[in-house]
């Protein structure tokens, strides 16, 4: 079973030969001898595509699920979807029917092909959604899919943080840690409940990584990197579609053990819900980043509380979200990493949707927090941050273009990295390492 779990649904033979079975697949449910069919089939293949393109515009610009158009790619599998949907049922039911019309003596033939319709539909289905995954990233493995939702152990040690002024270190933890023995080989992952005791934001479990020296008898203060997912998502999205807890135990092993604590909050309540991470009508998700989740990590974790020791980083919403709480707050994040961030926050394509749902209609509410405002009025001289895309991510790579030219203009140095792939979870899990790597010194760990 670990052979299977472990299959990639992204790259390598499953999604080939899956593609290639969907194409046999639809191939039995297009080629016929009736004319009157193929020109049946060619109807449904239109109708299938106007409907996926419309489909698709209307959850964009009538119902906002979504800040951002879909791209082709998805709403050409969507239109494959349905049409096969569509010639799956009229093969299966104009089976059903000759067989009733025409009797027993065609039971071979109808009902057989009226199964087989009924299976080869079923296969283009699965096919399209395992070529849709592909494109986002969120299912990396069929083992990620299937146990999509990791059982976690609850809270973490106890332990009694001294007060922050204490525990505010100005040398690197590299230099304060001796190497002393480490019962785990490896991190343990643990869902915490932050409450919303500033904010009253109400928020699912976060998720908190704890390295190999945090189990350490003469434990070091740690470092601290702040990860937010993107949205839709929740804080486990980190774990099931990237390699996260796998790269930061890969990092604690290179660094006797040492690696920041992890900690991956909510700041959206729901799947379903889109905070933008501000104080809004929405709800007030900066203050729940930057006061109770820093209040809860101080007062629960034994940690360095200096501001120069912790990052801030996320994919999608949550690069935006990292890139919102560097500029509004730097005295508590230096330091962030945003892959394929929002040139601002939005919650439709339509700006004034946004702010009429967010701000009452406010523009200048509006605009008066967000990064580009911010950057182009204040100076952050100790604020350091990666910028990373997809190769193929042409919107969220210009995106990126044009806040790193605001983030030097602002005094931040920055860099900016290009990873294979589009905007897609696949990105943000190839960028991991890097974003260790560009940590590695900032945060103190050599």
């Amino acid at each position: 079973m670990n052979f299977v779990y472990g299959l990639s649904l992204l790259t390598g033979p499953f999604p080939t030969i899956a593609l290639v079975l969907g194409t046999v697949a639809l191939a039995f449910l297009v080629v016929r001898r009736s004319v009157k069919w193929w020109f049946f089939a060619l109807a449904c293949a239109a109708f299938a595509a106007v409907l996926s393109f419309a489909g698709g515009w209307a959850v964009i610009h009538l119902w906002y699920w979504w800040p951002e158009e879909l791209p082709n790619t998805v709403l050409l599998y969507v239109g494959i979807t349905l049409w096969a949907v569509i010639l799956g049922c009229a093969t299966a039911v104009d089976g059903l029917m000759r067989h009733r019309r025409l009797g027993a003596g065609t039971l071979h033939t109808s009902v057989l092909r009226s199964t087989a319709a009924v299976v080869a539909m079923a296969l283009v289905v699965t096919v399209c959604a395992v070529q849709i995954n592909a494109y986002f990233g969120q299912y990396p493995t069929i083992g990620s899919l299937i146990q999509s939702a990791p059982v976690l152990t609850q809270g973490v040690p106890d332990s009694a943080p001294a007060e922050n002024s204490q525990r505010f270190m100005k040398t690197p933890v590299r230099s304060r840690w001796t190497g002393a023995d480490a019962p785990n080989a490896q991190g343990e992952v643990r869902s915490v409940g932050i409450a919303g005791k500033f904010s009253g934001f109400h928020a699912r479990n976060a998720v908190v990584y704890l390295p190999p020296a945090y189990f350490s008898p003469q434990r070091p203060l740690l470092p601290v990197l702040i990860l937010v997912s993107g949205q839709p998502g929740s804080p486990e999205s980190w774990l099931s579609a990237t390699n996260l807890k796998y790269d930061l135990d890969l990092f604690a092993a290179t660094h006797d053990g040492l690696a920041p604590v992890v900690v991956i909050p909510d700041p959206n309540g729901s799947d379903e819900a889109n905070t933008m991470c501000m104080n809004s009508d929405l709800g007030q998700s900066d203050s729940y980043m930057a006061k109770d989740v820093p209040e809860w990590i101080n007062s629960h974790l034994e940690v360095d509380s200096n501001p120069a020791h912790w990052a801030v980083g996320g994919f999608s919403y949550g690069g935006t979200c990292a890139l919102q709480m560097v500029t509004r707050h730097p005295d508590i994040f230096r330091s962030f990493v945003a892959i394929s961030p929002e040139r601002e926050p939005a919650l439709a394509v339509n700006r004034q949707v946004t702010i009429d749902k967010a701000f009452n209609g406010n523009a200048a509410a509006f605009d008066a927090i967000l990064p580009l405002t911010l950057l182009g009025i204040n100076k952050y001289p100790d604020v350091q941050g990666l910028f990373a895309s997809g190769h193929s991510d042409a919107l969220y790579s210009e995106n990126i273009t044009v806040l790193e030219e605001a983030a030097r203009k602002a005094g931040i140095v920055s860099t900016r990295e290009s990873f294979p792939g589009g905007h897609s979870w696949a990105v943000a899990n190839a960028a991991l390492p890097s974003a260790l790597s560009f940590l590695e010194g900032r945060l103190g760990f050599k």
